[in-house]
This record gives C-alpha cells, structure tokens and sequence, in this order.
C-alpha cells in the first residue's frame, strides 16, 4: 500500500528543510557513519556529499581515510548528548576552524527492530572562539605585564603630555621615599631639580617628531629633600588621530654612576692641574703654559683684544747656586714664585716656570702700559724679599730683569712672534745693567 499524499508532502517538506538549513545539518549511523548531509554542513567542512556520505565522522578531525572504529559506539566518546560541545575541526582547503556541534539520538524504524540514529548540528564558531582566545591572551598579557610593573626596581609611570602622574609603580617607595598614591594627579614638574627642567620642556619638543626618546640624567627631589639622578626613556601612547596623547616612563636611579663619573672627572682635572703645575715652585710648569697660551691667543685672536708676555730671569742665579748651593737655590726658586703671585693676581693672569731660573707671565686683555705696571710690580715684589745674594753683581740681594711684549693676534701672525718680542726685551733689560723690566722695541 502507498504513502498517503500528505505523507508523502510532508516528507518533501522535511526534506526541503533539510537541505535549505542555515545551520550545518548531518544524520550519522549508530557506528558513526555519515547517512545524509546538507548543503551548509558540506560548505562548512568543505566537503560535498559524495565525499562525505558513507565517510566516518572521524574525518572532521583527520581529512584523511577514517579508521572504523573498534565498537560502534566509541565514535561517541568525543561528544556530548546533553549540551553542545566545541570542537577543532578541519574546514574547506584543510583550514582550521571552531565548530560548536550538538548531537541528538532517534530511533527509526528498521527491518524487527528500532535503530538509533544521530543528528549532528554544527555551527561556525571561529570568530567568537578567536575573540575569546584573544580576550584571555590579553587578560593574560596584562597579569603579565602588571606582575611585571609591580615587582620592577625601575620606576613605570604613565603620564598626560602636561606632566600629569596617571600612574606610579610601586619601586617609587624605594628609590624615591613616596607612596603611589602621593604623586598621582600631581606634575612631574614639581619633582624636576629646577636646573634639569629644560630637559623636560626639550623633551617635548622632540616627541611631536618621535615616538620614543631617552632623556639624559636628571635630578629628582627624593621624598626627604634630596636629589637622586635619574635617567627616563619616554615612550608616547599615540593613535591615527592624535599624535601622542599620553606618556609611558621607564626611569632608573643613576646616582652611583653619575657619583663615579663626577669622581673620575674630578681626578681627571686633578692629574691635569698636576701635569700642568711646576712641583717645585707650585706655579704653571712649560706644559701649562703653552696649553693656557693657546687659548688666550685664539681668545685675543677672535675678539682682537691685545695679550701681553712677560718674561724674567733672575739676576746671576747661576752664581747664587755656585756660592749657596743647590738646596738654598731651589728655596730662592720658591720665593720668588711667591713674590710673583703676588704682583699678578688677576683670575686670568698665568705665572709659569719657563725653564731654570726663567718665569713667563700671560696677560690677557692687557696692553703695553698694564703689561709696564705689572711688569715692574714683578720686580719690586721680588727686591722686597731681601733675599741675601752675595754673588750678584747688581744688588747685594736677589733681583729680577724682566721684558714684557704686547700684540693684538692675528691671522697672518704667528703666536711664537710675541715670545720672540719679549724675549727680546728681556734681553735689552740685561744689557742695560739687570733688575730692571724694559718694553720691546723694534730695530
């Protein structure tokens, strides 16, 4: 006997229903093998029907020959009869994708007896699995990253671009004496050693160009009115609008080092005085005078001021070590160091050993007539020491004969000319019968 026509009807319409489902659709055998597919199961795994049907549900994991399995039933084990379970299933061309699958029993009739039947819904999941995945990968990044901020020895801070605290790391305690909370809302400003603030105002300038810089070390008032050196590296938090909109600070306490660095560079200058001083006198030895010579001839040079030279001898020393010997010379030596100290005692003026009983004296911004003064303040200062000379034939006393130079540098000069100039002077002094100073004079 025949299907009734509703019967009949009614099988297309299911069947209809079947095949037009959004949802992927699929009837699989009790030992797991596919009996049917729609058309959105077969799109969604990438498989069509031919491919599928006959095929072990196996292959959703696999794509390769599904194994039969060893029990009807152990295909079952994988899924969930109660609630919809998700599953990493192969998709079209072997991609990858999320699928959430449910899995409902019936029983249809079969030849004596009523036989179990699966229908498989499956539904693309990906998106809403990678957001997920996504999501706590982030949560864990930022536990991470948190962990990470509050165990740092640096100090992390978030800051506006107008040097508001957002945020503070907890090593503030440490390094700076202050709680988080003491700074937050507070401007950075307000803790910059007010020399060091035109670091911060630099800084800003150059992030509108960069993203990220590195400021040299500064000073940062500790919580107990004390300075630490620190030294920041500046990251700016920009998007497509805004071209930075906030700051993230990683700041270390360099005070150790900077501490070292002062140390060596005051050691430095210390051997560099001492490589530059006479042992014996205290006074400029030839190395400093030619470095400060130098120096005050391109000074003279660029703003065409006039530098002065004085150069002095003392009178028949030679003798004086002959009667007196060597120990009482060196002596003699110091004292008129002394005495000449004392008649040039401007900042700028240098009073150098020039070699044996000869002294040189640099003058800057003097001319001929302050070179003359200074030049016989020398003379007078070392008469006054009445140092007893009975070898000298010009004075019962140790005296000096000086020469003094004066020119203004130029390009088509050479510094050595005003050395020649005075010692030349010097010369014209001793002939002239000693212990007194004369000026250069050409011819």
């Amino acid at each position: 006997m025949s299907d009734s026509p509703a019967l009949s009807c009614d099988h297309q319409l299911n069947q209809l229903a079947f095949q037009r489902a959004v949802t992927g659709m699929a009837f699989l055998s009790a030992d797991g093998f596919f009996i049917a597919v729609n058309s959105s199961f077969s799109r969604l795994v990438g498989s069509g029907p031919d491919e599928l049907i006959g095929a072990h549900v196996d292959t959703l994991d696999s794509r390769s020959e599904p194994p039969l399995p060893s029990s009807g039933s152990d295909w079952l084990a994988s899924y969930s009869l109660e609630k919809p379970s998700e599953k990493h299933i192969a998709g079209p061309g072997g991609t990858a994708l999320w699928a959430e699958i449910s899995l409902g029993e019936y029983e249809v009739a079969s030849g004596q007896a009523n036989a179990p039947v699966y229908l498989m819904q499956l539904q693309d999941i990906t998106k809403r699995k990678r957001a997920q995945l996504a999501e706590a990968s982030w949560r864990t990044s930022e536990q991470i990253y948190r962990a990470i901020t509050e165990h740092c020895t640096d100090i992390i801070s978030k800051h506006t671009l107008d040097g508001l605290f957002q945020y503070v790391s907890p090593s503030v305690r440490l390094l700076l004496g202050y709680e988080p909370e003491e700074l937050t809302g507070t401007s950075i400003y307000d803790y910059f050693h007010p020399d060091d603030l035109c670091l911060l105002d630099t800084a800003v300038d150059e992030l509108a160009s960069y993203t990220s810089l590195k400021l040299p070390p500064y000073r940062m008032r500790h919580k107990d009115g004390s300075y630490v050196w620190m030294e920041t590296h500046l990251n700016a938090i920009a998007d497509a609008s805004e071209p930075a909109l906030e700051l993230v600070c990683v700041s270390r306490d360099v005070t150790e080092r900077k501490n070292m660095e002062n140390q060596l560079r005051k050691t430095n200058e210390l051997l560099q005085k001492i490589s530059s001083i006479d042992s014996l006198t205290g006074v400029a030895n030839r190395r400093g005078f030619d470095e400060n010579y130098a120096k005050e001839w391109r000074h003279g040079l660029r703003f065409s001021t006039p530098l002065s030279l004085i150069l002095l001898d003392i009178d028949y020393f030679k003798n004086f070590n002959d009667n007196c010997g060597h120990h009482e010379g060196d002596a003699c030596l110091r004292q008129v160091a002394e005495a000449l100290k004392r008649a040039a005692k401007r900042p700028g003026d240098l009073i150098a050993r020039y070699g044996g009983e000869e002294f040189v004296v640099v003058l800057p911004i003097t001319d001929e007539r302050g070179a003359a003064y200074v030049a016989e303040r020398l003379r007078q200062e070392v008469e006054l020491l009445a140092l007893p000379h009975p070898s000298s034939e010009v004075s019962a006393y140790v005296t000096v004969s000086l020469g003094h130079a004066t020119m203004v540098p130029a390009r088509d000069l050479s510094s050595r000319e005003l050395l020649v100039r005075a010692d030349q002077a010097l010369y014209r002094a001793k002939q002239e019968g000693r212990n007194r100073s004369r000026a250069y004079r050409p011819g």
